[in-house]
């Protein structure tokens, strides 16, 4: 890795915070997710952020791997025990990509927007994912492990061909490299914020920004759910964080899960 936790801890400058307390870096692991939960296991606190610089097991949502090549990329997990009902557990993937999606911005001046629920888009295509995975007891979230993924340094070629026309990173982008560790630190300051705001019930807050970074509302998608498919209108979200969408019988249906594919701008 090219920076230690030392180096991120200083480019956070801030001893205030309960995301990066403390922080674990590795040069490779299976997944930052799985590493983020055996820590807590362990009795690592909420706010512990994981890092490494190559995944051999990358997971992405809905069971598909994440290309993890070394050194090129950000690989990052925050380990939690949020305070939230778990009917509120989508919104922590939606703080998590406002948080993420915001840090991006300041720092890259790339104008990322947000695909419904979680992936971060340039040009409608992917430079970054989060994979919340969650256990849930009753009616308490026990943990929560928020993976971040983000393609910061990589070109062209080390984009799989199959998956060229929807995928690019921060580089392509802007034709520049970045500094993985101030990018990290940006993330971590970001995220802390609005997670303290989702701790405090500030829903509202978060879901208004989430609209504002969307590329997803007010467009037509392709929503593929467990049992069908539909293509609907994005209207809005609600408090829970579920995606709102009209069909084309004039009816609206919440989705609180599935796989969105962005269609032509209505």
């Amino acid at each position: 890795m090219e920076f230690t936790v030392e180096d991120l801890k200083k480019a956070i400058s801030s001893k205030t915070l309960e995301i990066g307390k403390e922080i674990v870096i590795y040069d490779e692991v299976e997944s930052t997710n799985s590493m983020a939960n055996e820590l807590l296991k362990q009795g690592y606190p909420s706010g512990t952020v994981v890092i490494a610089d190559r995944q051999i097991k990358g997971k992405g949502r809905l069971g598909r791997k994440w290309i993890s090549p070394y050194g090129k990329n950000l690989y990052m997990s925050i380990a939690l025990k949020p305070t939230i009902p778990p009917k509120y557990a989508t919104l922590l993937t939606l703080t998590s990509a406002v948080a993420c999606t915001t840090a991006l911005r300041r720092y890259t001046d790339i104008p990322v927007m947000i695909k419904w629920p979680n992936d971060m888009l340039v040009d409608d295509k992917k430079v970054g994912g989060i994979l919340t995975e969650m256990k849930i007891e009753g009616e308490k979230i026990k943990s929560a492990v928020v993976g971040i993924g983000i393609n910061v340094n990589m070109t062209e070629e080390d984009i799989p061909e199959e998956i060229k026309e929807i995928a690019s990173s921060l580089k392509i982008c802007k034709g520049e490299e970045f500094l993985r560790v101030l990018l990290a630190a940006e993330i971590i300051k970001e995220f802390d914020k609005w997670y303290q705001l989702l701790e405090k019930r500030q829903r509202k807050t978060i879901i208004d920004r989430w609209i504002q970074l969307s590329c997803t509302i007010g467009r037509q998608v392709k929503i593929v759910l467990s049992d069908k498919e539909l293509i609907a209108g994005a209207e809005a979200i609600d408090e829970e964080g579920r995606l709102i969408v009209k069909l084309s019988d004039g009816t609206y249906e919440k989705i609180s899960a599935g796989d969105v594919t962005l269609l032509r701008t209505k």
